[in-house]
């Protein structure tokens, strides 16, 4: 009999964390489902209101700085009162309604207020969703990889048929299947525990030693130039992509390519990494990804863009599958999670911001190719402290 309860318990313990796992995996899916609907295809939108590009760059740097501020402040909120899925459920509804009012209006002062108040809510979806996940991935000793893949696939198969419901229907569509994914994304949120785990790291506890580590503050210098210009490229690769003979239904099938190639050079990566070392991998992506800007400059076919998409996995793929891991093995135990936050919020925050707003002036004055080569000039800039750190005065006294 104690056998025949311990097997029954057994069992329920392994549906519950397969049920668990199906919901964060769902979970991942949906907001990045509306992430990939939402931002490459933005600029169609933002096309047919027929804004500048000084005002579509000045619009898109918004959610950056909002995250550099607001971002620490949900962490606070969930770490306070430790209700990280109450919270995460009015982020997604908010966020869902406010993406709806885009519908109604047409001017740049309207759509730069309603941005801002979006990105305040919006900021809040990836970190307490990583928290959510991370939490079950340490308590059930899988890897977060695996949960956070989800995310990836929901990004690319978005881009795909949000650009057929954008060329059936309109622009739109884009805010409708936005909204719609975040909805479903809290049917799944529902059916994960919130063991109130602290989600958060005070993003100024050891930054006075953190700025006396040379190796990582040549990396934040670094990812700064390189990761800026990848997350523009999201933002202004659909104009791009029109302007040298694309149609907005290829723009979801070179994002499908291109988010499709990330995966598998992740996994290429750490056995790069093991036996090139961590700085040249880095190194490698960031060079691949300034060559990439640099001949996106010189309008080569659509055929070729979307013939060479796996461009993407070896620069993106390469340097998300490294970036993390080299913050962890250049700064102290007791600090990597301030490292790593300081390390998003001048990549994905500061780095996007000034991108995204000197790309836009660029554009206006030079056209849409400008643009491309001020991405790769950005990227080769980048490259400079990876070459101080793998070659220079910096480098590691084990490196061969």
């Amino acid at each position: 009999m104690p056998e025949i309860q311990a097997g029954d318990k057994l069992h329920r313990r392994s549906r519950e964390v397969t049920r668990v796992y199906f919901a964060i995996s769902g979970l991942y899916l949906f907001i990045y489902y509306g992430f990939g609907a939402f931002y490459p295809l933005i600029s169609q939108y933002y096309k047919s209101i027929q804004l500048t590009g000084t005002q579509i760059g000045t619009i898109s740097s918004i959610t950056p700085l909002v995250s550099i501020i607001v971002q620490p402040l949900w962490g606070m909120i969930c770490d306070r009162y430790q209700i990280r899925k109450p919270v995460l459920i009015l982020a997604l509804l908010l966020t869902a309604g406010i993406a709806l009012l885009f519908t109604t209006v047409s001017a740049y002062a309207w759509i730069l207020v309603l941005f801002t108040v979006f990105s305040v809510f919006q900021c809040a979806l990836v970190p307490i969703s990583d928290s959510l996940g991370l939490t079950y991935a340490i308590r059930e000793k899988t890897q977060f990889g695996n949960l956070r893949l989800w995310g990836a696939v929901g990004f690319a198969v978005a881009v795909f048929f949000t650009g057929l419901a954008v060329q059936a229907w309109g622009v739109n569509a884009i805010f409708y299947c936005f909204a719609l994914a975040l909805l479903v994304a809290v049917f799944f949120l529902r059916g994960i525990p919130d063991e109130g785990t602290q989600m958060s790291a005070n993003i100024f506890n050891g930054l006075g030693e953190l700025i006396r580590l040379p190796r990582y503050v040549l990396f934040l210098i670094s990812s700064f130039f390189i990761f800026g210009a990848v997350n523009a490229n999201n933002i202004w690769f659909a104009i791009y992509y029109q302007h040298i003979g694309g149609t907005v239904a290829g723009i979801g099938l070179a994002f499908l390519l291109f988010a499709g190639s990330e995966a598998p050079f992740m996994k290429v990566a750490s056995s790069f990494a093991r036996r090139y070392g961590l700085e040249l991998t880095i190194l490698l992506a960031g060079s691949v990804s300034a060559l990439r800007w640099f001949w996106y400059g010189t309008a080569p076919s659509t055929t070729m863009v979307i013939g060479l998409f796996f461009i993407q996995g070896i620069s993106v793929g390469f340097y998300l599958a490294s970036a993390a891991q080299y913050v962890r093995e250049n700064t102290p135990d007791a600090l990597q999670v301030t490292a790593l936050a300081i390390f998003n919020s001048i990549g994905h925050g500061l780095g996007s911001m000034v991108c995204n707003l000197l790309g836009g002036i660029i554009m206006d004055y030079a056209g849409i190719l400008a643009t491309y080569h001020f991405f790769g000039l950005a990227t080769a800039l980048g490259l400079v402290p990876l070459l101080l750190i793998r070659f220079g005065p910096y480098r590691k006294q084990t490196d061969g």
